[in-house]
């Protein structure tokens, strides 16, 4: 390297001691960052350097560029954004740049030719040529500061490793350093090396101070009774800890749903606005990424790799833009685990790029663990009171049952014993149309109860999932025709016009047995439950499968899937009192019956309907009512069955 031919020891003299009180004043007390900018500063004071950028060491293996004077906020967020891999800064610093123990890269070398090394630095563009402050004419060419000249001063820690390094650029008196430059600007960065390791333990033990106190506060969150209960605290809670260590402009806790592979946001906050939950926008092949292909999670440091992440050719077509509807530019992903079940998903966004490290990375996941534990404690909880809750409704439904059971089946048995009493006590005395009615009477108490009976056993086996179904083709009129035979002393003696309009070519894919005790619950009900002389009637139709979806949906009914395109609907329409818009849901649940029906004389054990809910689903169809609940509008009952 050619050396400056007439050394300044002057110069030399007043930079040493300008070195000296930079290097006394950098031990004040001040933050980190206010620390670096100072470094920066003085390496250009101290030596007479335009520019300078201090570069750190990251925990990614790269030195991202921490501190900045001279040069403009373009150049500064270029620089940001372009990390300088720990590759390039080797090929920096290789034996052949070498001056005393920093590097100093010319302009003409080899290294500059392809152009990729210069990508990750800002070339300063000089507006004028400066003239040589120290040395006048004379100066050969080869000793002057060219544009392209690079100069690495080595930040080394007390373990003699590379803990970053500066780059002074353009020295004012616009002369390519020599040995004594370099002493003097290697003996300003063993200082501030010095300090600035100081500075990072510090900061590094204040850090670890914060995210254990994190921690601790999550944990005590979980500990508490009420976490069980009520998770968008303990997510609040997590949010703010979150955003004590590390920046967090966005913040969501989506819970994933293995059997409807569904993932819904329970928590998002953004900007310190709280939004509702809701589903969330996309379940593609990225997403099952983020929640089972990385244990650690992801970390993108800008929109553009996000996006690249997720197959899309611009951030701001990101499907994944959450809360105020502009893309982040640094993300964290970790997934919610227990075990080996994913539960969901945490993430951690900022609307700065290169906002995280790994570190950052690594804190989330051990919050994320502690997420998982808050969840499933959540789940277990509402699993317990669920069950607890269910065993407290089986047990008021079996008093329920046992008093109304007792009372239902009493009835019936009491009418036969009584009947039966008078026949044996006073059969020589009655006439035979006496005799007959009595009969008669002890006959229809005793179908009775086989109903009432049939219907409990009936119940329990479809609680229970064992009633078979022989399902074939059945003839809808046969079946009408034949309850309607089995009610026909009663609808005789009530006189009881019925009106029947089905055609003979209707055929429904039923198990006919169930279809025929359906149907008796139905025209039972309509006789039990309004006065006479009012009329029944019962009707069919052809109906295509989307258009009862349709209807179904208007009613608030789920659809029925695709067991059949086409269905047959029957109805059963009464003139009674009808029944209220609230009650009709609870009409087909077990043991229900209205308050109207308790206060009447009529009988029953509230299964007919429940069964016959239980029956139609479980052949393919539907069953539901309507009614204005107006007195002589009455009620219709729809049983949608398979088209045979």
């Amino acid at each position: 390297m050619v050396q400056q031919k007439t050394p300044n020891t002057a110069y030399q003299q007043e930079a040493l001691k300008y070195i000296i009180d930079i290097g006394s004043s950098l031990r004040l007390p001040m933050d980190i960052d206010t620390l670096l900018a100072r470094v920066s500063e003085a390496a250009c004071k101290a030596l007479g350097f335009r520019y300078s950028v201090l570069y750190l060491a990251e925990d990614a293996g790269c030195f991202r560029a921490s501190a900045f004077s001279g040069i403009s906020s373009e150049e500064e967020t270029y620089l940001r954004q372009h990390s300088v891999p720990a590759a390039i800064v080797a090929r920096l610093t290789s034996e052949e740049y070498r001056i005393s123990d920093s590097y100093f890269i010319p302009a003409e070398a080899p290294l500059w030719e392809d152009g990729y090394v210069a990508s990750f630095f800002v070339v300063v563009d000089e507006t004028s040529q400066l003239e040589p402050l120290l040395t006048g004419q004379g100066v050969p060419a080869q000793s002057q500061w060219q544009v392209e000249d690079m100069l690495i001063v080595p930040l080394k820690s007390s373990a003699n490793t590379l803990i970053g390094f500066l780059t002074p650029d353009s020295p004012l008196n616009g002369l390519r350093p020599t040995v004594k430059t370099m002493e003097l600007l290697e003996l300003f960065a063993n200082q501030a090396a010095v300090v600035i390791e100081g500075a990072r333990l510090y900061e590094e033990a204040r850090r670890i101070s914060e995210e254990r106190a994190a921690l601790i506060e999550i944990g005590r969150a979980l500990s508490e009774p009420e976490a069980q209960r009520d998770l968008q605290s303990v997510y609040h809670t997590i949010y703010e800890q979150v955003r004590r260590v590390m920046p967090t402009d966005a913040f969501l806790v989506s819970r994933y749903f293995t059997k409807e592979n569904r993932i819904f946001i329970d928590y998002l906050i953004d900007e310190d606005t709280l939004f509702p939950a809701r589903e969330y926008l996309a379940i593609n092949d990225h997403t099952m990424h983020l929640l089972f292909d990385e244990n650690l999670g992801y970390m993108f440091s800008t929109a553009i790799e996000y996006a690249s992440f997720n197959h899309q050719d611009a951030p701001d077509v990101n499907e994944d833009i959450i809360g105020n509807l502009r893309p982040s530019e640094s993300l964290l992903f970790v997934p919610i685990r227990y075990g080996n079940e994913v539960l969901g998903l945490l993430s951690a966004q900022s609307y700065q790029p290169h906002a995280y490290s790994r570190r950052h990375l690594e804190l989330l996941k051990e919050i994320g663990v502690q997420a998982g534990l808050a969840i499933v404690n959540a789940r277990l909880n509402i699993e317990l009171r669920e069950a607890l809750k269910q065993a407290q409704e089986s047990e008021r439904l079996k008093n329920h049952f046992l008093m109304t059971a007792s009372h239902e089946l009493r009835t019936p048995l009491t009418a036969v014993q009584g009947y039966l009493e008078l026949l044996g006590n006073f059969y020589d005395a009655l006439d035979e149309e006496a005799k007959l009615r009595f009969i008669s009477n002890a006959r229809r108490a005793c179908e009775e109860l086989v109903l009432l009976l049939g219907n409990v056993m009936d119940t329990s086996r479809m609680d229970q999932e064992q009633v078979p179904l022989n399902l074939c083709s059945v003839q809808l009129i046969n079946a009408v025709q034949l309850i309607l035979e089995i009610l026909e002393p009663t609808i005789a003696r009530e006189e009881r016009p019925v009106q029947v309009s089905i055609a003979d070519d209707i055929h429904v894919w039923v198990d006919e047995l169930r279809l025929r005790q359906i149907l008796l619950n139905l025209v039972g009900n309509a006789l039990k439950y309004t006065d006479a002389p009012t009329s029944i009637a019962l009707a069919a139709e052809h109906i295509q499968r989307h258009t009862l979806n349709q209807r179904l949906a208007d009613i608030k009914q789920p659809a029925l899937e695709n067991v059949s395109s086409e269905y047959v609907l029957v109805s059963v329409q009464d003139m009674g009192a009808g029944i209220n818009a609230e009650d009709q849901p609870r009409l087909f649940t077990k043991f229900m019956r209205l308050e109207s029906a308790l206060n009447s004389t009529q009988r029953g054990a509230g299964l007919g309907l429940y069964l016959c809910r239980q029956l139609t689903e479980a052949m393919g169809g539907r069953i539901w009512v309507e009614s204005a609940g107006i007195a002589g509008e009455g009620s219709t009952f729809f049983v949608a069955l398979p088209l045979a």
